[in-house]
């Protein structure tokens, strides 16, 4: 399965940005983008190995289509490669409706990985009150899996949390990301196959995330798995894991944002289950979720 993730936002609020982040920090990852313009992605000279009409081709693993032929048929494009990307990222326009295009990852050999909207920190609130293009805003940031602040250095630091607790409230517990020019480990936006060697980047951008991982040479009962699901808070943004499941098979567990997944897939880990959560700093516990692991993650 091909993973698929909207990235969505009002004019201006930095999505651009974003691409340009995944970009030049994919580590191998069979990524394809389909963009709207090809002339905003300021793309390294030296990263591209070809470049078509319609298509450049980069060293990193990165493919990008420009929709200038269609949706349909860019999306057909990208699905038919050898090999096929492991992952389609889809940048809306400023004003598109990002739910409708999030239908999609239901399709033929695609998944729904999630929906992220970039929101202006400077103008989000005052454009989701304008008579013009609050609908259009607030439409957005409903849809939203995860939202990225953006901008925050142009924010006070007495207003940054005033305006995350707004969406948060606006959105009805969505998580939220402040950050400058999108710079976020893209361990926590995208949906790769699961691996607790997943760490995040010696160097973090203006604010400090915790990561925790849990090991366990037991299997698991489906109804365990989603017990322990259940207990998690908001101070989960990123989540991956791979569960021998009680019985035969695999259960795989992507969670971004407050969108949560568990996969039953064919296979054996031997009785072994392995995952990695990746949240604030300040509100991710170890402790607290290990007692939950071993509340909830029994051996059977």
């Amino acid at each position: 399965m091909i993973d698929y993730t909207v990235l969505g936002g009002y004019l201006g609020a930095g999505k651009t940005t974003l691409l340009n982040h995944i970009l030049r920090n994919n580590d191998g990852h069979r990524i394809a983008l389909l963009v709207n313009d090809f002339g905003d992605i300021n793309i390294d000279t030296q990263l591209i190995q070809s470049r078509g009409e319609n298509q450049i081709n980069l060293a990193n693993g990165c493919v990008c289509c420009s929709l200038s032929d269609g949706f349909f048929e860019a999306l057909d494009t990208l699905q038919n490669l050898d090999p096929p990307p492991t992952h389609i990222i889809v940048e809306a326009s400023g004003v598109a409706n990002v739910g409708n295009l999030s239908q999609y990852g239901y399709g033929r050999e695609m998944r729904l990985a999630a929906v992220i909207v970039v929101a202006d920190a400077e103008t989000v609130r005052e454009k989701a009150h304008d008579k013009y293009v609050a609908q259009t805003v607030r439409r957005q940031l409903a849809a939203a899996d995860l939202i990225i602040l953006n901008k925050v250095d142009l924010c006070s630091d007495e207003r940054r949390p005033v305006l995350e607790a707004w969406l948060t409230q606006e959105t009805g517990g969505t998580p939220v990301i402040s950050a400058v020019r999108c710079e976020v480990p893209l361990s926590m936006l995208l949906a790769t196959e699961p691996s607790v060697r997943t760490r995040l980047p010696e160097h973090q951008h203006h604010e400090a995330f915790r990561s925790w991982s849990f090991t366990a040479e037991r299997s698991v009962t489906k109804e365990d798995l989603e017990a322990f699901l259940r207990s998690l808070g908001p101070e989960i943004i990123r989540a991956k894991g791979l569960f021998a499941r009680t019985g035969g098979g695999v259960l795989e567990l992507q969670l971004v944002g407050r969108r949560k997944e568990l996969i039953e897939r064919d296979g054996n880990r031997r009785g072994s289950c392995e995952m990695v959560a990746i949240g604030r700093a300040e509100q991710l516990d170890p402790e607290h979720l290990d007692a939950l692991a071993g509340t909830h993650l029994r051996s059977h």
